[in-house]
């Protein structure tokens, strides 16, 4: 997907982004790539906007301060997307490495998911905001940093079970990348993959999907609640059976 094709209001708050960027960080902004569910063209409905914001050098208390303020003013100006603005702020040095970097926002907190969003880059899942092309930064990991990655993202599903629909069509995205070992697929498409694959599931997660277009009815809520622990039970032991995996 190239930037032109997304929606007008995401569009508006990536380009407010990263006018913001420059003007605060001048030649400490190396690039600024976009990833995620924006940039896939059968992802369904957009809830946020993620990417990396890859920096020349460390961030300075007074940057910090003046980029959380432009992330507040984002949100003010540019309702609700601009509230739900996901960016990575890291090293040059840190995003050519496989192993996952802090934020420099917040350096208590690395990108565990680092590994599966290398293979977005690589894979061509990403829109350019600014910078040279990120295929040059992020690298190549192995199956074995997915798999790392992967168990990650099933354990922060195990803790998140009170988002049901986000759980769901995550769990399918991640049992489709270990059965295609590929990991950039969507999760809204990796839900249709899975219906397919699993026809027993499919009415939780046609729910699922129906929850995240805005769909959902009093009776899918229910169905949806009450299935979800299963359907991530279903999906572990699935994944963690695959050979090379876990």
């Amino acid at each position: 997907m190239k930037f032109d094709q997304l929606t007008s209001s995401v569009r508006e708050v990536c380009q407010a982004f990263v006018k913001g960027l420059g003007d605060i960080l001048d030649a400490n902004l190396h690039g600024v790539y976009m990833h995620g569910a924006s940039v896939f063209p059968d992802s369904g409905p957009i809830q946020d906007i993620d990417c990396h914001v890859i920096l020349a050098g460390p961030l300075g208390n007074r940057n910090k301060d003046t980029i959380l303020r432009l992330h507040r003013d984002l949100a003010e100006r540019f309702p609700p997307l601009g509230g739900e603005l996901d960016a990575y702020f890291i090293l040059y040095e840190d995003a050519i490495n496989t192993h996952p970097p802090a934020h420099q926002l917040q350096p208590a907190i690395r990108d565990e998911a680092w590994a599966l969003h290398c293979a977005h880059i690589r894979a061509g899942r990403y829109i350019t905001l600014c910078g040279p092309s990120p295929k040059c930064i992020f690298p190549a990991p192995s199956w074995d940093e997915f798999s790392t990655a992967l168990e990650q993202e099933v354990s922060f599903i195990e803790q998140n079970l009170q988002y049901p629909d986000y759980c769901v069509l995550n769990m399918c995205r991640i049992i489709r990348t270990v059965d295609e070992r590929n990991p950039a697929v969507s999760k809204f498409s990796s839900g249709i993959w899975a219906s397919g694959r699993f026809p027993e599931w499919k009415p939780l997660i046609d729910a699922a999907a129906a929850s995240y277009l805005g769909r959902l009815t009093p009776d899918q809520a229910g169905f949806l609640e009450a299935g979800v622990e299963s359907f991530i039970g279903f999906g572990t032991g699935l994944i963690r059976e695959q050979p090379g995996h876990g």
